[in-house]
C-alpha cells in the first residue's frame, strides 16, 4: 500500500562517471530533505534492471496538495549549493506530480515494474475500472507481490518548473501502473498475466506502453526525531 494520496515519481539517467557524486547528494541530502518536508512520508530509489532510464525515484505524500504546497515550493525554489552543483548530471527525466488513484498490497517490494501509458480519449472510466477494480486487486493477491498501484500525473502541476529544475528539460508521464514484488520474475510474471498490451488496449489504453523494471537501492522513512 502506498502511503498517502499523493506521489512524486521520477525516471532519469545519470552517467556512470557521475554516480558517486549523485549518490552522495541524492541519498544523504536530497532524499532526506524531501522526506523532512511536512506531509512527505517516504522516499525510495530504484536502479534499472531492464529499463529505458537508470533510476526510478518516488516520494509518497499524505495528499496531492503537499506536492504543490508552500513548504515544498519554498524548498525547490531555494536549492542548496550542493543541489545546484549536482543536479546537472540528471538527464532524460520523466517526472510527474501525481494522484494515487488505487493502491493495493501490504508491503514494500524489493523489485518494481512500471508501465507508462495514455488512455484513449473518452475511455478513461473504462480503463480505470479495469485497473482499479479488476487487474490490480487480483495482482496484489499473488503470493510474491507486495503492492499494485494506479497513479495519474497532474499535467498542470507537473509542468511548473521550480528553480531547482530550471535548465533540465523534463517529460511528463500520464497514467502509471506500479507493481512491487519480491523478485523481478514476480513483477514480470504478474504484468504478463494481467497487464499485457492486448489486455490494456482492449480496455481503453493507447498503444506505445513503456515498461521498465528496477531493483530497490534505498528507502528513506519519515522520522519524528
Amino acid at each position: 500500500m502506498l502511503l498517502g494520496n499523493g506521489i512524486m515519481i521520477n525516471w532519469s539517467d545519470v552517467a556512470p562517471e557521475h554516480r558517486t557524486a549523485y549518490d552522495a547528494w541524492h541519498c544523504h541530502e536530497h532524499s532526506v530533505g524531501r522526506v523532512a518536508i511536512p506531509g512527505f512520508l517516504r522516499g525510495r530509489r530504484y536502479i534499472a534492471a531492464k529499463a529505458s532510464r537508470d533510476f526510478l525515484t518516488m516520494y509518497e505524500a499524505e495528499d496531492f496538495s503537499v506536492l504543490t504546497g508552500a513548504a515544498y515550493v519554498a524548498k525547490v525554489n531555494s536549492p542548496s549549493a550542493l543541489t545546484r552543483a549536482t543536479t546537472h548530471v540528471l538527464k532524460n527525466a520523466v517526472r510527474g506530480l501525481s494522484h494515487v488513484r488505487a493502491s493495493f498490497g501490504d508491503a514494500t517490494g524489493g523489485c518494481a515494474l512500471t508501465l507508462r501509458f495514455d488512455p484513449v480519449a473518452g475511455r478513461e472510466p473504462e480503463l480505470e475500472r479495469f485497473l482499479a477494480s479488476d487487474a490490480l486487486p487480483r495482482i496484489a493477491k499473488r503470493p510474491d507481490i507486495a503492492g499494485a498501484h494506479l497513479i495519474i500525473a497532474d499535467q498542470a502541476a507537473s509542468a511548473v518548473t521550480p528553480v531547482e529544475r530550471q535548465g533540465r528539460p523534463t517529460m511528463i508521464p500520464n497514467w502509471i501502473v506500479l507493481l512491487e514484488g519480491f523478485t523481478l520474475d514476480a513483477v514480470n510474471t504478474a504484468a504478463d498475466a494481467e497487464l499485457g498490451d492486448a489486455a490494456l488496449t482492449a480496455h481503453g489504453c493507447a498503444p506505445d506502453i513503456a515498461r521498465d523494471t528496477y531493483r530497490l537501492q534505498f528507502l528513506v522513512p519519515k522520522t519524528t526525531a
